[in-house]
């Protein structure tokens, strides 16, 4: 019937738009969904980074192939072998009792494991409907994709600036190249084997360009701070250390000194509660320990002092960590310490510093070696 072929054809150009709203999403939140990746423990933390954005980066094929009407059955054969991966992933991942937001669309909107399979089920439903009805004979025009991929890109926009407060300028670039590849996807001369090609490359390409992974640029392990003000604090008497000592957790200490932090092997991690960057830093620090069976004894969480008291405890909660030990410092300290730049994470032996990181350096062999030594 003809309404079904219109509905099947309308179908599947807003399972595309679905697929580039889900990459874009993605990218705008890269570092959360990387750790999401690496935080259960199955890849390497470099490997990690290379499986998000081919992810995202294949989301973007396949949408513009959706959107574009190319190469009809292979292109949504693909598309529900990616989906049935991803709902065989999320089984894993509520069989190990992972509850947490499963970036299928950044943080546009939260799904648990649960509930992404469920939508994954439906997408599958859907597809298979288009698989049969779709006319393989009609493809959209270059000023129909056109028109799509700009609305697209207003509702991320909109996504941007009311949900997150900030505009991804490198995001909205991504849409300009992903524009492009519609219209071109949308002209006669598509099915020459090279213009194929470049369609496929250009959304890796420009991923992988505009969102490089941390290991190709962040390799240095001298992150600034102030070195003589941190070995003060750690080895000065507990009387003199300038630390407030008001509203301490049970499980905190209100000063740097008489910790031990100035003998032997420690990780000594400063984390500000509401900083998002610190939070990611956390569960990949956390990850790492855990994957590797690290000694927890040794790790210490320094924070400002802050009156949210109950932000510590959501630190932990969204950033997965367990609570190591814990110490809370004057804010006037923090700043001077970190010089008002943090997470700073410190590898230190008998107090002095052998290498620090920021979020995007954390070195995970190096780290592993230090505490296995």
């Amino acid at each position: 019937m003809k309404s079904l072929r219109i509905s099947a054809s309308v179908l599947k150009i807003l399972v595309g738009v679905m697929f580039l709203i889900s990459a874009v999403a993605k990218f705008v939140t890269i570092d959360a969904f990387e750790m999401y990746v690496y935080s259960f423990g199955i890849f390497p933390l470099t490997v990690s980074f290379y499986i998000a954005r081919f992810v995202l980066a294949f989301e973007l094929v396949l949408g513009a192939s959706l959107i574009s009407h190319r190469h009809h059955r292979f292109t949504l054969v693909m598309s529900l072998m990616f989906l049935i991966c991803f709902v065989l992933f999320l089984a894993y991942a509520h069989l190990v009792g992972r509850t947490d937001n499963c970036h299928c669309f950044g943080d546009l909107m939260p799904f648990s494991p649960v509930q992404s399979i469920m939508k994954n089920a439906a997408l599958i439903l859907v597809l298979l409907f288009v698989y049969k009805e779709t006319p393989q004979e009609w493809y959209p025009r270059w000023w129909l994709v056109t028109i799509i991929y700009i609305v697209t890109a207003g509702l991320m926009f909109l996504y941007m600036v009311r949900i997150l407060h900030a505009l991804d300028i490198y995001a909205m670039v991504l849409m300009l190249v992903m524009l492009c590849v519609g219209v071109l996807a949308s002209m006669p001369f598509y099915h020459r084997w090279y213009v194929t090609a470049v369609l496929i490359l250009a959304p890796i390409v420009a991923t992988f360009i505009l969102t490089p992974p941390d290991s190709w640029f962040y390799n240095d392990t001298d992150e600034r701070y102030d070195k003589e003000l941190f070995q003060e604090q750690i080895s000065a008497p507990v009387a003199d250390s300038s630390v407030a000592i008001d509203s301490i957790a049970e499980n905190s200490n209100p000063a740097l000194s008489g910790l031990g932090l100035d003998q032997g092997r420690q990780i000594v991690a400063f984390f500000s509660p509401k900083c998002g960057y610190c939070r990611l830093a956390a569960e990949k620090l956390s990850t790492i320990v855990n994957r590797y069976e690290l000694d927890t004894t040794r790790i210490t969480y320094v924070f400002p002092q802050v009156k949210d008291t109950a932000s510590y405890s959501d630190f932990y909660s969204k950033s997965r960590s367990p609570h190591y030990r814990e110490a809370r410092i004057d804010k006037e300290l923090f700043v001077r310490i970190t010089r008002a730049s943090f997470p700073i994470v410190l590898l230190i032996e008998d107090g002095e510093s052998v290498a620090s990181f920021a979020y995007r350096n954390i070195d995970e062999a190096l780290v592993r070696d230090f505490l296995n030594q």
